[in-house]
């Protein structure tokens, strides 16, 4: 199953701060294996995984109510 975008939203923010896929897992510490299959739109990674490789390029990942809310990615 692949999600829509997302993969590239973290590929293109990478490339934009100018770091390897090695180097953003140094930063999020999390494996290179786990970087690479979210810019390959793979979603079999955990939750925990995912945050922290948001994390280390800048974003923070909101999420609200499911009765009322939305879930919104800011940088």
């Amino acid at each position: 199953m692949k999600n829509n975008n997302l993969d590239k939203l973290l590929t293109e923010a990478r490339k934009a701060q100018g770091i390897s896929q090695r180097e953003l897992a140094e930063l999020a510490g999390v494996g290179e294996t786990v970087v690479y299959k979210l810019e390959s739109g793979r979603t079999d990674v955990t939750l925990s995984s995912f945050i922290s490789v948001l994390t280390g390029l800048g974003f923070e990942l909101k999420c609200h109510s499911p009765l009322g809310g939305a879930v919104t990615l800011e940088r």
